[in-house]
């Protein structure tokens, strides 16, 4: 299973003008019994992308060197044989990238200026992304996380950040503290700050100096500041740190316990359950505050006006239904939108436009099922003016 964050779909959005891009989406079955039937499905959606580009106008030559990497694909039945429940795959010129996901897609096949991207909303909107920060007495661990899995981040650079800054401020000091590589990567080297071994030992301003420069540094590694972060360590560490920390949104609940014992998976799944009312919540109110907006002209539910205020970057929130499409075209150059019963060539579906704009302009994207949209129209917007 591969790992899809948000701005793996903003790199995806920004290949627009590149050339065709082409997305496809299929379910998958697991296993040497699923192989042979994911490669027929996946040589169908291939065959319906040249088609579809040949009704464009694309000639062979051009349309064999842009499929040529996915070809190689059809007949590699170990690759088949291990899948998840859905597999993507995205092919532009000198460009292609596919992910397996725990996400059932419908079979889809979509060639367009820009990546079609809706079926993976559900995957970045509503659970969101979340980090967890691991931190014992010889450990550091940064997890970044979604609702379906999670990754170690590599802070073996702070290593060598710390012993850069404080070496000589740390003289004969034996207790280890270390950040690490994740496991393929191996342990780093310890540094040595306190006495005995003992975390008891250690004077509370160091291990605050030591925190403030986790805190400080890991700003990097997070990005913005808006993501949730959730602290797994033994109790007396929680309130060290947070005395520390000047993270916002720096969770009040944490993992209780040694995290050094704990996996990769069991950090998850416990920083889900703490993390995931939070989501939740989130887009509730949003859609309250949807409902509290309606008449105000800050929330729309027509298509026709979503798209283009979506580009103009006028979109803070956006719920759009899954598996629901409207076809047609948006000219920029006058805001003028125009709707098809049907797609066709030159086409794209304008409910994945304005919610690919609306990711670019830096709002937020809630793909859910019919009956949990705030509206009866096939996008509903709050306004940011």
């Amino acid at each position: 299973m591969d790992l899809l964050y948000k701005e793996d779909i903003m790199f995806l959005l920004k290949q627009r003008g590149q050339g065709p891009c082409i997305s496809l989406y299929m379910p998958t079955d697991k296993g040497r019994e699923g192989a042979k039937a994911n490669s027929i499905r996946y040589k169908n959606l291939l065959n319906k992308a040249e088609d579809e580009m040949k009704k464009a106008g694309k000639d062979y030559r051009e349309i064999n060197e842009l499929l040529e990497p996915a070809n190689k694909l059809i007949d590699d039945s170990f690759f088949w044989a291990n899948q998840s429940e859905g597999f993507a795959y995205f092919i532009s010129p000198g460009y292609t990238r596919y992910y397996r996901l725990p996400v059932q897609f419908d079979d889809l096949s979509v060639t367009r200026e820009v990546f079609h991207i809706k079926p993976l909303l559900s995957l970045i909107s509503t659970d969101g992304q979340f980090y967890v920060l691991a931190i014992s007495q010889q450990d550091a661990r940064l997890l970044r996380g979604t609702n379906y899995r999670a990754e170690e981040i590599d802070l073996s650079d702070l290593l060598e950040k710390f012993e850069e800054k404080f070496a000589t401020e740390l003289p004969d000091q034996h207790l280890q503290f270390h950040t690490r590589a994740p496991a393929e990567g191996g342990v780093r080297s310890a540094i040595y700050f306190g006495h005995g071994g003992e975390i008891d030992s250690i004077q509370k301003e160091r291990m605050l100096k030591y925190f403030r420069f986790i805190d400080h540094e890991i700003k990097d590694k997070v990005g913005e500041y808006n993501t949730p972060l959730i602290l797994a360590c033994v109790d007396h560490l929680f309130s060290v740190y947070r005395e520390a920390s000047k993270y916002p949104l720096l969770f009040e609940e944490g993992i209780k316990g040694n995290p050094e014992n704990m996996s990769i998976q069991e950090l998850h799944s416990k920083a889900l359950e703490i993390v995931k009312p939070y989501f939740q919540k989130r887009q509730e109110e949003i859609k309250g505050l949807y409902y509290e907006l309606t008449g105000t002209g800050k929330t729309s539910d027509r298509i026709m006006e979503i798209v283009p205020a979506s580009f103009h970057g006028r979109v803070s929130d956006l719920f759009v239904p899954l598996g629901v499409q409207q076809w047609g075209n948006y000219y920029p150059e006058n805001d003028q939108v125009e709707l098809s019963d049907r797609p066709g060539t030159g086409s794209e579906d304008l409910v994945d436009l304005a919610a690919a704009e609306t990711i670019l302009n830096n709002g937020n994207v809630y793909a859910v099922e019919r009956e949990q949209m705030p509206s009866n129209g096939i996008a509903a917007a709050v306004f940011r003016w």
